[in-house]
């Protein structure tokens, strides 16, 4: 059996006595990807990021690449940390049903939840658009500099997207000479195929503490008509277009973002009248 807490790459920053503040990647992501937003939040919260299973340098397991898996791994990893008192989460894209799917289940343990451009829908045409990007790098590379040269030319011609590439090629490391994919490509691909079967329109209606919906205004993976119909199911659930984002709202936008969730959280601190 995998212990999944011990099997997790973490990184704690902040001081014991503050709140606790959790952040979670999005597929094909890491902890880091939150590490700058999470320096900045760290003078009031004592901040958890980690690579999720299958990603960065935690474990790569056989089996187990649903969202409930990520979320089981996320609740092993909080108690392992003795981090009992109702926590502030956010997430981004996967993480965000992941963060959804934790409180939704375990509602008693979160203090407030910040979802960053990810909706209910199953829409299969973002999921295969990443899969097709997959395919497309010719992994493995001989060297760092074959690989370098690979996403800097095609990967660019096809996909003219600096940052996009430079996350794909941020995943590439060394491995037994080689340079491959630092997350599992077997759980990225078996992850999305699970979006396929099912929304999680149930879970956002049965949002009750404090929650908030960010979206990228240039978002093509949460849709504008999505994001109406949420805030509108459950007004409890308040909602933020960020101006010119698309998907990548925190990498894109980092101190709009931060100030979002930062304002959010203040008002979600505010003692019930």
């Amino acid at each position: 059996m995998v212990h999944a807490a011990k099997d997790l790459k973490y990184q704690i920053i902040g001081e014991d006595s503050s709140p606790k503040l959790v952040f979670l990647h999005g597929i094909m992501g890491q902890g880091r990807n939150w590490l700058s937003i999470a320096k900045k939040f760290s003078k009031k919260y004592q901040c958890l990021i980690f690579d999720q299973r299958g990603h960065g340098h935690s474990f790569h397991p056989e089996s187990g690449f649903t969202v409930a898996d990520f979320a089981d791994d996320l609740l092993e990893l909080l108690d392992h940390l003795g981090w009992t008192d109702p926590i502030h989460l956010v997430g981004h894209s996967m993480g965000g049903r992941v963060a959804l799917v934790f409180t939704d289940r375990h509602s008693e343990r979160v203090a407030a939840l910040t979802i960053v451009d990810i909706g209910p829908s199953s829409d299969w045409a973002t999921m295969q658009g990443i899969l097709d990007k997959l395919a497309f790098v010719p992994v493995p590379f001989l060297s760092r500099v074959e690989a370098r040269k690979f996403m800097e030319n095609d990967f660019l011609a096809k996909y003219p997207s600096k940052m996009l590439m430079e996350f794909f090629y941020s995943n590439l490391a060394e491995r037994d000479g080689q340079w491959d994919w630092l997350f599992s490509a077997r759980l990225v691909r078996q992850t999305l195929e699970q979006s396929r079967y099912r929304d999680y329109w149930a879970e956002f209606k049965n949002l009750s503490g404090p929650s908030l919906l960010i979206r990228g205004e240039k978002s093509e993976d949460l849709k504008a008509e999505d994001f109406a119909k949420v805030l509108s199911q459950n007004p409890k659930i308040q909602g933020v277009t960020v101006p010119g984002a698309g998907h990548w709202v925190h990498a894109e936008k980092p101190l709009e973002t931060l100030r979002i969730i930062d304002d959010f959280f203040n008002i979600a601190a505010q003692p019930k009248q």
